[in-house]
């Protein structure tokens, strides 16, 4: 009876909800999802809601009851939107614009042991979100490691457990919207890029390319193409940068441009002396950088002006600056190795985000977080003696505990919202203005 109901239900809803697909949404069929509905989009929005880290339940399922509502009105509250437990267009477009739908794209067969190819990382990522491939880094060689989480995962959800990621493994990851695929594409190269980054005042030959890419994608509009890189093509970028899963800033940078070659419209080769800088771009915490920055989502590369040495941190939190954790144990040794330890010391740097090198300014202090604490919840004793309050502490097995502090050019402290000068003037460093 109980299976009836919801399946009128369901009927009534999809009826009255919406007949028709939303063609420009990527992930999601319909409209809107709420309570007692029950389709196979509701196992990607719970992925989604688990990749926030609101939806607990290790196990997926087709049908949107209580506990599927409870983490919606839980994620709604984290993000300011209207309460009401409902997926509907604010929620979706918050979703799509943390990078929650999906991590990146196939475009193989059949991936196994012994291969190298750059979708591997993606299908590590896919693993590691569903918890069962335990490398402390992504790689694109498939090893033993892999073929171990490939396995599992496979023995998880009923599959033959031959550490082959098939087409059954596949169309698996693709239905709990772990991955996208571009199988088999057969589509005309539209054409080569040869420079690092396409922004907005650029004039180059290669613009007619990537509006003809965005073309292709559904975010560019016009019925023509031109050399020029204007606030048209700024904004179909952008588009086409959200409905990815990418840092929104409008400049077809390096991860932009990886996306565009993934999908298969374009080639591209940088030469190397175009993208090493000695000093970095002095850009403005308000107007650019923070536009750049995806949480949870965003992985930039850190170097340490004065010995050059280099990590890679993850945008977790942060309004006023960017507040990032190291990615691995490496990460985190590397860090300590160049402050000599933990330290509140500000260090100019360079940070490498989407093809460019910005100025910036860091310490090495982990705050706010409990390593052993469920992220997001509040917790007592959080680190660097910040006490009770909400735990900052989204990577797990870094060796660190909460946060640490990138400055930019005009960014501001959290606790009183006033620039700090030795941040400040270890910016200006870095962007070889004193």
């Amino acid at each position: 009876m109980k299976k009836t109901v919801a399946a009128i239900m369901t009927s009534i809803f999809l009826i009255s909800a919406t007949s028709t697909a939303l063609a420009e949404r990527q992930y999601l069929n319909y409209a809107s999802y709420k309570k007692g509905v029950e389709h196979g989009d509701v196992k990607v929005i719970q992925q989604a809601l688990k990749r926030d880290g609101v939806f607990n339940n290790s196990h997926l399922t087709t049908y949107f009851g209580a506990i599927t509502e409870r983490a919606v009105i839980q994620f709604q509250r984290k993000y300011g939107l209207t309460a009401d437990g409902i997926i509907g267009k604010s929620t979706m477009e918050k979703m799509e614009s943390l990078g929650l739908f999906t991590y990146g794209n196939l475009s193989l067969k059949v991936y196994k042991k012994g291969m190298s190819h750059s979708d591997i990382k993606t299908v590590q990522e896919a693993l590691r979100d569903i918890g069962t491939f335990k490398g402390n880094e992504l790689t694109t060689y498939f090893g033993p490691t892999t073929e171990r989480a490939v396995k599992d995962f496979q023995r998880k959800y009923g599959l033959h457990a031959d550490g082959v990621v098939g087409e059954s493994t596949i169309k698996k990851m693709k239905n709990l919207g772990l991955v996208t695929d571009n199988i088999g594409n057969t589509q005309k190269i539209l054409g080569h890029l040869t420079l690092g980054v396409y922004k907005k005042g650029v004039s180059h030959p290669e613009v007619k390319t990537i509006q003809q890419v965005l073309k292709q994608c559904g975010t560019f509009n016009e019925g023509s193409f031109t050399t020029y890189y204007g606030p048209v093509t700024e904004r179909a970028v952008e588009s086409f940068q959200r409905k990815y899963g990418l840092a929104v800033d409008g400049i077809a940078g390096g991860s932009t441009l990886e996306k565009m070659k993934s999908l298969g419209f374009i080639t591209y080769s940088v030469s190397r002396g175009t993208a090493k800088r000695k000093y970095g771009e002095y850009l403005d915490w308000w107007k650019h950088v923070r536009k750049m920055l995806v949480r949870n989502k965003t992985v930039m590369t850190v170097k340490d002006v004065r010995t050059s040495l280099k990590f890679r941190v993850k945008v977790t939190a942060g309004t006023n600056h960017a507040d990032v954790e190291t990615l691995s144990k490496n990460d985190t040794s590397i860090m300590k190795k160049i402050w000599g330890g933990f330290s509140w010391e500000r260090r100019p740097v360079l940070v490498y985000l989407n093809g460019r090198t910005i100025a910036a300014s860091m310490t090495a202090m982990p705050h706010a977080g409990v390593e052993s604490k469920a992220a997001g919840k509040m917790v007592s004793n959080r680190s660097a003696g910040y006490g009770y309050g909400y735990n900052y502490d989204f990577v797990k097995g870094n060796r660190m505990e909460g946060h640490v502090d990138i400055h930019f050019r005009n960014s501001r402290r959290h606790k009183d919202n006033k620039k700090d000068s030795r941040h400040q003037a270890a910016i200006k460093v870095a962007a070889g203005k004193k």
